[in-house]
């Protein structure tokens, strides 16, 4: 069970997301996350010291939460065809989000915080790792066609990036997103 002050970090990096998204990583301030958040600077700071801080920690439980779903599901041995399903409907969800300025601050925090570059070397890793993981599972069940892993994660990575940083600028219908997400399953999916 989490403790209140848990429950308060978290609360702290929920709300955060959404000034992250709307202003960009640099221009968020610790009294812009006080104020959103309804909190003094002694209680915010009780938690965090930094922008940077709480940016990270919502990157980290990002990719800790994708980790732990994806390792429950395939121990619990769920289709990995529906975990794909879930997996590109979750980015298309991202792509269409009123929070999709949050992949400009991400790739902002990257440029602006030199010395987080092994940071986020290791965080794309992960998620290449990740989705390697679940093609791989994928053809272990007989679900997915035969295909190297990694290259395949990396390109559906970028692609995804390139959409998320895209959306906010462009005019990306349903069809363009859904047209992507289809030569993804026909990339992936073994048909019968």
């Amino acid at each position: 069970m989490a403790t209140k002050g848990m429950q308060t970090k978290q609360f702290i990096i929920d709300t955060s997301i959404k000034l992250f998204s709307e202003k960009g990583y640099s221009n968020v301030t610790m009294k812009d996350i006080c104020e959103v958040c309804n909190l003094s600077r002694g209680g915010l700071y009780r938690h965090f010291n930094s922008t940077k801080e709480i940016f990270i920690d919502m990157l980290n439980s990002h990719k800790d939460n994708s980790q732990n779903l994806l390792d429950k599901s395939i121990k619990e041995n769920i289709s990995a065809r529906q975990m794909l399903e879930f997996f590109l409907n979750q980015q298309k969800s991202e792509i269409q989000s009123e929070y999709s300025g949050l992949d400009f601050a991400i790739h902002e925090f990257a440029f602006v915080e030199k010395d987080q570059r092994d940071y986020m070397n290791k965080r794309y890793n992960s998620a290449i790792t990740m989705l390697s993981k679940l093609i791989d599972y994928g053809k272990s069940r007989g679900e997915f066609k035969k295909c190297n892993s990694k290259i395949l994660a990396i390109h559906i990575m970028f692609l995804f990036d390139s959409m998320k940083t895209s959306a906010p600028i462009l005019v990306l219908t349903d069809d363009d997103i859904d047209n992507q997400i289809n030569l993804i399953k026909d990339m992936v999916i073994l048909y019968e």
